[in-house]
């Protein structure tokens, strides 16, 4: 039989519980300084440290790859092979072969890799050129045809009103194999020798035919009729073709090989700015996880909006230096400030790319964030790469995109093209005070989100500051 006393105590005791754990709840977190987070700050640290070792990595480790790969290019401009085939064997093709011997013996390591080839190596024929080509023996071909002298010096000797000097030549390429690389390097060197040659060759031609007719009305007048003996017809074996080809093959390709590595729900393991950004996001989210519900909201909110801005700021320097490694330079045109202009654009670029990657994981989060990634990236690049006066009028919000601006900013400091760079300030300093204005609701509803860590949080740190006080 239970006394009157001791009925009142247990009642006492079943209030007391809630009472207490939620007088526990209502006290003020301890400082981030505090000794009961001494545990956390050491884990904090950690992770802050291991991801900016991680971010450093990828700039200037990972991204030297491909910065590596795209330097070393003009130094290797002799691997284009240029088969040079004479099925002429008169005046035209032998002196071609002795210009492009000429050309090479002066800049070896600049010029394209002309290799004489006779036309017997083919059964002169044009198919089996197209062939070789086709099975990688050459890159182009500058193929001299059968009878161009013959027929270069009908024309000038008896008359041809239909002689087409175009016909003399042949250059031959395949763009599909590799459009970047040919349209950068192959096809306009070659073209720029062939355009060197047919002028010399004129030249030389015309002081002999002037020679030679002296006095002769008649055979000057048909000289007069050909001021070019001969030129060049080009022919794409492979054209890149439709322009949407190169989403298949290019821009396509990088979204395959990015989704499958994207993070997944709660992993931050995982180059281009927007890259970068992002990763640094999806990073040091795990870091502020871990730290919402642990320190005052003060405190919480003071250090997610200047960590990454903080952050960004010194790998935007990073990325400065990187440009500088692979001999980049920025003071062509701006002296000495176009590099500190240049680290200023790409700082407030990777904010305008990072916070806003940052208020939708706090409003989303996964899965929604990669998914926000893969749409940023190809907005911005579809808008940032491209002319918008060249795209339809659906792309006309991409003149308000981040990294149109960036690149157009860029441009200006490196080829000295038209100075906007006020406007291209302006429009990322806009992106990033958008996002730094919307940042705190964002956090506001990432911690409703996860309104039940953020209590465990809180509730862990403070029964070890002021003991579990419903026992």
């Amino acid at each position: 039989m239970v006394s009157g006393s001791e009925a009142t105590l247990e009642q006492e005791d079943a209030t007391a519980g809630p009472a207490n754990e939620k007088s526990l709840m209502d006290r003020a977190l301890p400082g981030i300084r505090s000794p009961h987070l001494a545990q956390e700050r050491k884990l904090w640290r950690k992770m802050f440290i291991i991801f900016i070792v991680l971010l450093v990595t990828i700039v200037l480790g990972i991204l030297s790859i491909y910065w590596g790969a795209d330097h070393s290019l003009q130094f290797n401009v002799p691997v284009f092979t240029v088969a040079i085939v004479d099925f002429d064997q008169g005046e035209v093709g032998p002196a071609l072969q002795q210009a492009a011997a000429a050309a090479r013996a002066a800049n070896p390591k600049m010029t394209l890799g002309y290799v004489s080839e006779p036309g017997s190596a083919y059964n002169f024929s044009n198919e089996q050129v197209i062939h070789a080509l086709k099975q990688e023996h050459f890159w182009v071909a500058l193929v001299v045809q059968a009878d161009a002298t013959t027929a270069m010096n009908f024309a000038y000797n008896e008359g041809n009103t239909s002689y087409d000097p175009t016909d003399a030549i042949h250059l031959i390429y395949e763009e599909g194999r590799n459009a970047l690389a040919i349209d950068e390097y192959a096809y306009p060197l070659a073209v720029s020798f062939l355009n060197s040659f047919v002028m010399e060759f004129a030249k030389t031609k015309q002081q002999s035919l002037a020679t030679t007719n002296a006095g002769d009305a008649t055979a000057l007048a048909r000289q007069a009729a050909n001021p070019i003996p001969i030129s060049f017809t080009v022919i794409n074996t492979a054209p890149y073709v439709p322009s949407t080809a190169e989403a298949a093959t290019e821009i396509g390709t990088i979204c395959k090989a990015v989704l499958p590595i994207l993070p997944q729900p709660n992993l931050t393991q995982s180059p281009d700015l927007i890259i970068i950004s992002f990763l640094s996001v999806l990073m040091f989210s795990a870091l502020n996880e871990s730290m919402m519900g642990k320190v005052s909201l003060s405190q919480y909110y003071a250090f997610r909006m200047l960590v990454l801005p903080t952050v960004y700021f010194f790998l935007s320097l990073l990325y400065l230096l990187l440009s500088v490694v692979w001999q980049i330079r920025f003071d062509k045109f701006y002296g000495a400030s176009g590099y500190v202009i240049y680290w200023m654009l790409s700082w407030i670029g990777m904010m305008a790319f990072g916070l806003a990657v940052e208020n939708v994981n706090n409003l989303l989060g996964p899965p929604f964030t990669p998914v926000f990634f893969v749409f940023w990236v190809i907005s911005n690049v579809s808008t940032g790469f491209y002319p918008i006066e060249l795209l339809s009028n659906f792309y006309l919000w991409g003149l308000a995109w981040p990294l149109r601006h960036v690149l157009i900013g860029a441009k200006a400091l490196l080829f000295g093209t038209k100075d906007l760079l006020g406007l291209n300030f302006g429009v990322l300093i806009t992106w990033v005070a958008i996002s730094l204005a919307l940042q705190p609701f964002t956090i506001w509803v990432q911690l409703k989100r996860q309104k039940g860590n953020v209590e465990a949080h809180r509730r862990e740190v403070l029964e070890r500051v002021h003991g579990k006080e419903t026992q």
